[in-house]
C-alpha cells in the first residue's frame, strides 16, 4: 500500500499538481486474507487439504477475471 501511495505522490509531483487527491489504497481481498491466514511462515499450506481449497479459490478467482476482460474487451 505504501508503494501505490508512493507512485501516486510521484505522479502529483512530476505533473505539477499541488492538489492532488489521493484515494486510499484498495483492500486486500478476501481470498487473499484466507489464504495468508492459512499459510506457515514457511510460505507452506497448514495441511493438503488446506492447499487443495485455496488451488480451487485462486483458480476460480483467474477465471472471473477472463470472463470480465473478455466481456469487456467484446462491449
Amino acid at each position: 500500500m505504501a508503494k501505490k501511495t508512493k507512485k501516486k505522490l510521484e505522479e502529483a509531483a512530476q505533473s505539477g499538481g499541488t492538489e492532488a487527491v489521493i484515494d486510499p489504497p484498495s483492500p486486500i481481498r478476501r481470498h487473499m486474507k484466507w489464504k495468508m491466514a492459512h499459510t506457515k511462515k514457511t510460505r507452506q499450506m497448514m495441511s493438503e487439504a488446506t492447499k487443495e481449497i485455496v488451488e480451487k479459490i485462486v483458480s476460480h478467482f483467474q477465471l472471473r477475471i477472463i470472463i470480465i476482460f473478455v466481456y469487456s474487451v467484446n462491449d
